[in-house]
């Protein structure tokens, strides 16, 4: 007897401590426009949670999870308990009976849901109307927007102020505009309160929001409302009969609402006929361009700059279209650019290209051209930067002469064919002068000796296979046995021969390593065989881009090289090492 009621005494108490998703709201009945905190709560950890069906009711927050925990220690032994409780914040723009369906979270694999829910919504008294209203006129949201019509690819300020008369404990931004149809630049905003009247009352006012908007597509663009929740510290009436709770026990309670602006409506034109190379450029601006060497030698480097400076919408402006001798290797551009509210202010865009002449000779740059579309005067402008005119001088390496032509020579005149002998040494053959016997040994001689070569190939390929095998496993030290050569070129300044040495290195690696010959070497190999061999794109990229450096670096100028080279000569030891590690 006494064992079945201990049995019962723990069944009960299991039952006691079994996990509950528990439901509970703050208020209910709740008044309509009213806000409604209804909590969801399990006495441990859980994961996966699944929010109910609040139907009708609007989601203001949530859910938004919070974990409590707590420690006990008693009669030497102690506890340790934790609870986690999921929030949501609700409004009801209708009286009615609403049926929340039931919530579900899982704890060790097990799900556990809660139970359903009834909240009654009424309608509010006449006194709570005019406390909602009351807050309304003393807190609120302000859209100001420097224009309301505009044209494509024209910008506008639009700054979001909070108005308030009562006294905020915290503000929280609950939703952004969405701004469909707009590029958007946010600026720094200063959430200082300034004192402020509008029509005679007094406001605190604070700027929580400041963007530059720069029209995408024409049509009347709305901007969204933004959501603002603001926690309110509202006074404890106090007790006239006992002075000193009015003296100790005076305090505040604290009121969540939350807020939102209106929708603003923008018209936005289409832009008026625009020419055909026209880009999208809207504003006032201007171009110029420079280089900074016009006599140079072949196969030298040449910095041409064009820069873009004025107001709107600078930063989206994409690289122009130049015309570059043909004889020009062009790199693509480094681009750099300081914007001062968001284009609304003189800001500054550069395109920085890296040109190398192959070939002597004089070339011209010639303009480029940007339309711009001025807003204030209503009309297209084409803006231009100057002509450049470089001269070319001979290089070593650049003069092959071929029958009496050079190189450019050839390139200039643009002929089909060159180099076609118009007069022949052609003598008729009159009589036999070889013997037939000489003949068909001269005739049969090669295929024997392929076959010889075949059955040489089959004996000693096997050894063969072992030194393609003993290169592929030695490779990574063959590679790094090179670069000593590399760190040799640095103590003794030899750029060239520097990335000449860690380009060869990296290739040889590469070659011994996946066993490829050296006439099948090039960027597209490297990328099939690290996909084939499984490793990961980010290596492959650095690997390429090593390559791409050392071939870049030694046509660049010699100041340049001498900061990157102990920086190459890491990067070359780091690949190496991550290629072995991927590979094992």
């Amino acid at each position: 007897m006494k064992k079945l009621a201990l049995i019962l005494c723990l069944f009960c108490s299991a039952l006691l401590n079994a996990q509950q998703l528990k439901v509970a709201a703050d208020k209910n009945p709740a008044i309509i426009g009213e806000q409604i905190l209804i909590q969801y709560t399990i006495n441990t950890k859980g994961d996966n949670f699944k929010s109910p069906n609040f139907k009708e009711l609007r989601v203001l927050s949530g859910p938004n999870p919070s974990t409590q925990s707590s420690y006990s220690f008693v009669n030497g032994k102690s506890q340790n308990t934790s609870s986690t409780t999921y929030s949501f914040y609700l409004k009801a723009t209708k009286e009615g009976s609403y049926n929340i369906s039931p919530a579900s979270i899982s704890v060790k694999g097990k799900t556990i849901k809660s139970k359903a829910y009834q909240l009654k919504v009424v309608k509010g008294s006449e006194k709570s109307k005019a406390q909602q209203k009351a807050l309304t006129n003393n807190l609120f949201i302000k859209v100001e927007t420097s224009k309301r019509n505009i044209v494509v690819g024209e910008q506008i300020l639009v700054t979001y102020k909070l108005f308030t008369r009562v006294d905020l404990h915290n503000t929280e931004l609950s939703s952004l505009p969405a701004l469909n149809g707009f590029w958007a630049k946010d600026l720094e905003a200063s959430s200082r309160f300034k004192r402020d009247v509008v029509d005679g009352i007094s406001y605190n006012v604070a700027t929580i929001k400041k963007s530059v908007l720069t029209a995408q597509k024409s049509g009347e663009l709305i901007i969204d409302p933004m959501e603002l929740k603001c926690s309110i510290r509202i006074q404890n009436k106090r007790n006239n009969r006992d002075p000193f709770a009015n003296f100790f026990g005076g305090g505040y309670n604290i009121q969540e609402e939350f807020i939102s602006s209106k929708p603003i409506s923008i018209k936005v034109a289409d832009l008026p006929n625009p020419p055909a190379n026209f880009k999208g450029a809207v504003g006032a601006m201007k171009i110029s361009s420079e280089v900074d060497n016009t006599t140079i030698n072949a196969n030298d480097a040449i910095n041409y700059k064009l820069t873009i400076t004025g107001t709107g919408n600078i930063e989206l402006i994409e690289p122009l279209e130049i015309q570059f001798p043909e004889d020009f290797e062009v790199y693509d551009p480094k681009i750099t650019d300081r914007i001062f509210e968001g284009g609304r202010k003189r800001s500054i865009k550069t395109f920085e290209y890296l040109l190398i002449p192959r070939y002597k000779g004089d070339y011209t740059i010639a303009s480029a051209s940007l339309v711009v579309y001025n807003t204030k005067k209503k009309q297209y402008e084409t803006k231009k930067s100057s002509n450049h005119s470089l001269k070319i001088l001979a290089s070593k390496n650049n003069e092959q002469e071929a029958g009496g032509t050079s190189q450019q020579q050839i390139k200039t005149e643009q002929k089909d064919i060159n180099y076609i002998f118009i007069e022949s040494n052609l003598k008729k053959i009159t009589a036999r002068f070889i013997h037939p016997k000489l003949f068909y040994i001269l005739f049969f001689l090669p295929i024997l000796l392929l076959l010889i070569l075949g059955i040489y190939n089959k004996i000693v390929g096997k050894t063969d296979t072992n030194s393609s095998d003993w290169k592929n496993k030695k490779a990574n030290k063959i590679a790094l046995k090179r670069l000593k050569t590399a760190q040799t070129c640095i103590n003794s300044n030899d750029f060239d021969g520097f990335f000449e040495e860690i380009e060869k290195s990296i290739w040889g690696y590469f070659a011994d390593k996946f066993k490829v010959a050296i006439a099948d070497l090039s960027k597209d190999t490297v990328s099939s065989y690290f996909k084939s061999s499984a490793i990961e794109n980010t290596i492959e990229s650095k690997f390429i881009a090593l390559l791409d450096e050392c071939e870049f670096a030694r046509y660049a100028p010699a100041s340049n090289k001498n900061a990157q080279m102990d920086a190459v000569l890491d990067k070359a030891k780091n690949i190496i090492i991550e290629v072995e590690t991927a590979l094992k």
